[in-house]
């Protein structure tokens, strides 16, 4: 016999504006749409069953914050703190409208991402440095100018973001700076990789058929374990030091019209 998820309990707004309201624990509650969620402070809150139907949120402060099996209708976040938040089961994606969230100017760095589901979200110009991901859907995703990197100095800048067995098909991640990024065990079938920079980059164990890889820069990329069937190293900018199975060595060299007997 199956459990019934119980329905989630509307929230007033004079709540959520009373002083305190910091680090606090919402345990299946609905922010409906009539609430505004702009520019209040939800540092290190626990969210654990909560529905977000709130169409747009500006300037709020989720740092440190935990959602747990918790549910966003197609909502726009702009210029929120989601610095090193977890998000554990979340649904950002509503398969009616086949519609996601979108996350603009905001600071996500440090993110913790497991079991959600992101497909068709929007990162517009998003600090996503030290991002981590297990298990999710980022299926159809845009990160349009988005950065995966922090700037140490005038000529030092780290690159660092990890993704284990995630879904990144039909994905856009063109020209986006990914050096030396992991990622295991991932499906790109038919993302863009277009003027892309995955130089030291790890991709093991990745489906990685029919991508797009015009101008992309693969130097010293380890892509042992994956399928990269379509993958012409004659239409990337750079693949030196490129590392690949043995498998697979006979496909690249056809596509550059050197045939392997």
């Amino acid at each position: 016999m199956a459990v019934e998820t119980p329905a989630c309990t509307p929230i007033p707004q004079e709540e959520l504006a009373a002083p305190g309201r910091a680090a606090r624990g919402f345990e299946g509650v609905l922010f409906s749409a009539v609430l505004s969620l702009d520019d209040l402070d939800f540092t290190e809150s626990r969210f654990h069953h909560c529905s977000f139907a709130v169409p747009a949120i500006r300037g709020a402060d989720f740092s440190g914050a935990a959602f747990d099996d918790c549910r966003f209708e197609p909502t726009r976040f702009a210029g929120c703190s989601f610095a090193n938040a977890r998000l554990t089961g979340c649904t950002l994606f509503d398969a009616e409208r086949k519609k996601g969230c979108t996350f603009a100017n905001c600071d996500m760095h440090g993110v913790e991402i497991a079991k959600c589901n992101l497909a068709t979200g929007a990162f517009e110009r998003c600090d996503l440095y030290n991002v981590s991901a297990s298990d999710s859907s980022f299926r159809g995703a845009r990160f349009h100018h988005s950065s995966f990197s922090k700037t140490l100095s005038r000529r030092s800048v780290l690159t660092k973001a990890s993704f284990d067995a995630c879904d990144f098909s039909f994905a856009d991640l063109a020209g986006l700076n990914l050096q030396r990024c992991s990622f295991r065990s991932c499906k790109f079938s038919e993302a863009s990789f277009i003027g892309t920079d995955l130089g030291g980059a790890t991709m093991s164990g990745c489906a990685l058929d029919r991508a797009e890889w015009d101008r992309a820069r693969l130097s010293g990329a380890d892509l042992r374990g994956s399928r990269i069937s379509g993958l012409n190293l004659a239409v990337v900018a750079d693949y030196a030091g490129l590392i690949v199975s043995e498998s697979e060595q006979a496909g690249l060299l056809e596509q550059l019209g050197i045939k392997v007997r």
